[in-house]
């Protein structure tokens, strides 16, 4: 006997990344494209935005390419392309591949100035009224100065969560962006305690880090402050160095330097 596909049944199957099922499943099923779910206490989720979540892109372009709706919204007004640039950002290439619909904040984060230009002379406001994420902390998540160049001109405000965002991405352009704009380098994230400076040594050793560190220290970062979990800089760099060290010994080396330049600007140990 076989067992009738459901739209909870093909979720799973988009959560086990098994393509190849859940593309018997549309074929056999194609209203299950547009079957709802929900998904942390929200409703409407489709299947593609369920791919998305989960971070599966072969099911995204299979999902996609069998009909699904790109422009599908859940109850809270998230589409696909929104949903990735919350949870997958790898995946928003691929969406704008396949034709996902972007409107302010997908260009903000995107750095599509143009559109960006447009959907504002349209009325669209500086914080994004589906997510409440202001458009300036996703265009710096995305490393996207262009739009963040227009968006402090058009009156965003730098003393937001832009610059966390920068300094978790180890966005150095962003970071001396938005300084000079006159975020507060010392501002706490409301929910974790993290300053930016905790965000730059968590995003690791490497790249752009230790001149991004630099730069927040040489703006008036606090070197000692902690996160509400207690916390500072010199202790999030020592713990990442000893957890790389079991498996990536360059990595881990790349912590150590930044926790030996931390202890150098003034770090308690």
């Amino acid at each position: 006997m076989t067992t009738r596909m459901t739209a909870p049944r093909l979720g799973r199957l988009i959560a086990d990344g098994d393509a190849t099922a859940v593309g018997t499943a549309v074929r056999e099923a194609p209203r299950l494209l547009a079957a709802t779910v929900e998904r942390d206490g929200q409703g409407g989720w489709t299947p593609l935005h369920l791919a998305v979540a989960e971070g599966r892109a072969e099911v995204v372009r299979l999902l996609v390419e069998a009909g699904a709706d790109l422009g599908a919204r859940t109850e809270h007004g998230r589409d696909p392309l929104h949903t990735a640039l919350e949870s997958a950002p790898d995946l928003v290439p691929l969406l704008r591949e396949l034709g996902a619909p972007v409107d302010a904040a997908s260009a903000a984060y995107l750095d599509d100035v143009e559109r960006l230009d447009a959907e504002l002379d349209g009325g669209a406001p500086l914080v994004d009224p589906v997510t409440g994420v202001d458009l300036l902390v996703l265009a710096a998540a995305g490393g996207a100065a262009g739009t963040a160049r227009v968006l402090l001109g058009r009156g965003a405000d730098a003393g937001g969560g832009a610059l966390h965002a920068a300094a978790a991405g180890a966005r150095l352009e962003l970071v001396h962006l938005l300084l000079a704009a006159g975020a507060d380098v010392n501002r706490r994230d409301p929910d974790t305690g993290r300053c930016p400076l905790h965000a730059a040594v968590a995003a690791g050793g490497d790249g752009d880090v230790r001149e991004l560190v630099c730069a927040l220290l040489d703006a008036g970062a606090d070197v000692d402050a902690t996160t509400a979990d207690g916390a500072s800089a010199l202790d999030i760099s020592r713990v990442a160095a000893a957890r790389s060290r079991r498996d990536d010994a360059g990595r881990a080396t790349a912590h150590d330097a930044l926790a030996e330049l931390l202890v150098s600007r003034g770090a308690t140990e």
